[in-house]
């Protein structure tokens, strides 16, 4: 009998156990949906990528517009530009370990096309006209081969969303296309 006692009792002592072992995982659990539930309200937009890799810029460039767009060996994309005054290339050279995304029309204008020493310092004025008024991106003179390029320098540190990108290419390659004229005709001595 007295065994039935101490069973009975038993039974009750790990009936109330479970029940309050139940009770706390219940509770954690609650904790741990909150937890989640923040976390996800925290997670970037489904078109942000936090860790940049050359694949993802290549998709935000073609999802851009720029079907054309090839991730050549060296890691660099190009995609070719036809614009109303000028057709160039769009070039996009990612720098993992300075986490910097550098964005340049290339194939622009060339030195070469001045006319003369005085419209080369027409063209140079006009080149540090336009960026002291940019925003956006600044020209660029490459006393190597002389090439003149357009380009931004986007950072990385937290990351890069499609709709900043997107609009930043598509101002950059906007703003080579209304510029050209003007460069063109200065470093062919018009205006002088």
């Amino acid at each position: 009998m007295v065994a039935l006692v101490l069973l009975s009792l038993l039974g009750c002592a790990r009936t109330k156990l479970l029940h309050l072992e139940n009770q706390v995982l219940e509770q954690e659990n609650t904790k741990l949906r909150q937890s989640l539930d923040g976390c996800e309200a925290q997670a970037p937009p489904p078109d942000f990528a936090v860790n940049v890799t050359p694949e993802i810029v290549a998709d935000y460039l073609r999802r851009s517009g720029f079907a054309d767009a090839k991730l050549l060996p060296t890691g660099v994309l190009s995609a070719p530009v036809q614009g109303t005054n000028t057709d160039f290339t769009l070039t996009i050279q990612l720098f993992e370990r300075e986490k910097v995304l550098f964005i340049a029309a290339t194939d622009y204008l060339q030195l070469e096309e001045a006319t003369s020493s005085k419209a080369m310092v027409l063209l140079l004025t006009q080149l540090a006209a336009a960026n002291y008024e940019l925003l956006l991106g600044k020209f660029q003179l490459n006393p190597k081969n002389g090439e003149i390029t357009l380009s931004v320098e986007l950072n990385l540190d937290d990351g890069l969303g499609f709709r900043t990108f997107h609009s930043v290419v598509h101002h950059l390659t906007k703003t080579a296309d209304e510029r050209y004229p003007s460069l063109l005709r200065a470093a062919q001595g018009q205006g002088i």
